[in-house]
């Protein structure tokens, strides 16, 4: 696979595209540079990826494994054991836009199993993201510099069940409720606790890549977003064990934005060097073009984000070695009118 520089458009966005205007659009990140259209959806529509492919661009494809926030989390609504448990013993609450869905119940994850099976048959796409896949945080929030730690979760009743059963440990009966419990894990078997949210997650991946691969070839590109943490922290908050992902997936996209979690410019480089030397030729880092968008869709993605920056942060991630390429976040910030779409064409021509 050559080397992917991608722009991630949010659904809303291209959904209201007629012919004309896709085509402009594409072709315009088509020039920058562009050569991969990066997305999340349930629906899709061929018109739009038609466009894609006819200008050269590959369309990659994304869907939310644990998070209802496209639903308006009624999904939690209708199904309340899903939503996860804190290590107080209250429900997550909600923090912008963001819940979360508990990931060990077998019916839910089999009917995102089956929703990435039915996009990958009925839709010409080039690959499938696998987003939120992960143990629940509101990360652009909860990891800023400064904040409190988060809160694990999830301690329902289904998933210390699970627990107990997949690792032989018992809770002592006397725990009466379910913040005791949650303490009495993370004191006494934090490890077990890790290595078993650990192994929800990957496998998730692994029933993911072998349907996927069935539907489609090996030669279908899979993917999963991960985490911007320190490894130990993204496997015992969040259950992403890079070294055991690494093998069921072609890429792996680290959410590198540096503004949504006020980190200088240098933190991107510093962060993406462990990754690319853990997963050589593997890493795909998603990097934040502006902040202003966020407020659009109700969210803080951190202070303003100039067009110098832009090309500092696009210079700090090219220079890591053995990286797959790179993804804008958003495609659309790149089309403002200060330039940004022209500094990441410049930068690519100078960057081997």
């Amino acid at each position: 696979m050559n080397r992917i520089i991608g722009a991630f458009i949010f659904p809303e966005v291209w959904k209201a595209w007629a012919e004309p205007e896709a085509t402009r659009v594409l072709g315009t990140l088509a020039e920058s540079g562009i050569n991969a259209i990066f997305t999340e959806s349930e629906f899709y529509s061929d018109d739009v990826i038609e466009v894609a492919h006819r200008l050269g661009l590959r369309w990659f494809g994304g869907i939310a494994c644990f998070s209802d926030h496209t639903h308006s989390h009624r999904l939690l609504q209708d199904r309340p054991e899903l939503w996860p448990i804190d290590e107080t013993g209250q429900r997550r609450p909600q923090m912008e836009w963001y819940i979360g869905v508990t990931p060990t119940f077998e019916d839910y994850n089999a009917s995102r199993l089956e929703l990435a099976d039915r996009l990958v048959r009925n839709h010409d796409l080039d690959g499938l993201f696998l987003d939120f896949i992960r143990w629940p945080v509101h990360w652009e929030l909860e990891l800023r510099s400064g904040a409190a730690p988060p809160l694990q979760s999830s301690f329902d009743a289904h998933t210390l069940t699970r627990f107990q059963a997949e690792t032989g440990i018992e809770l002592p009966a006397d725990l009466a409720d379910t913040s005791r419990r949650a303490r009495w894990i993370l004191t006494h078997h934090p490890t077990e606790w890790t290595d078993f949210k650990c192994k929800v997650i990957t496998g998730f991946v692994r029933q993911a890549a072998t349907r996927l691969r069935a539907a489609r070839g090996q030669g279908f590109t899979l993917g999963l977003y991960a985490l911007p943490l320190p490894f130990a922290l993204l496997e015992s908050l969040v259950g992403q064990r890079l070294r055991d992902l690494a093998p069921l997936v072609d890429l792996i996209a680290p959410m590198a934005y540096h503004a949504i979690l006020h980190q200088p410019v240098r933190w991107v480089g510093e962060l993406l060097q462990g990754m690319a030397r853990l997963i050589p030729d593997q890493v795909l880092p998603v990097l934040q073009v502006d902040s202003a968008e966020g407020a659009e869709v109700g969210a803080d993605w951190g202070p303003p984000i100039s067009a110098r920056e832009w090309e500092d942060v696009l210079r700090s991630a090219l220079a890591v070695p053995n990286l797959r390429g790179l993804v804008a976040f958003t495609g659309t910030a790149l089309l403002r009118e200060d330039r940004r779409a022209q500094v990441l064409s410049q930068v690519l021509r100078i960057e081997p």
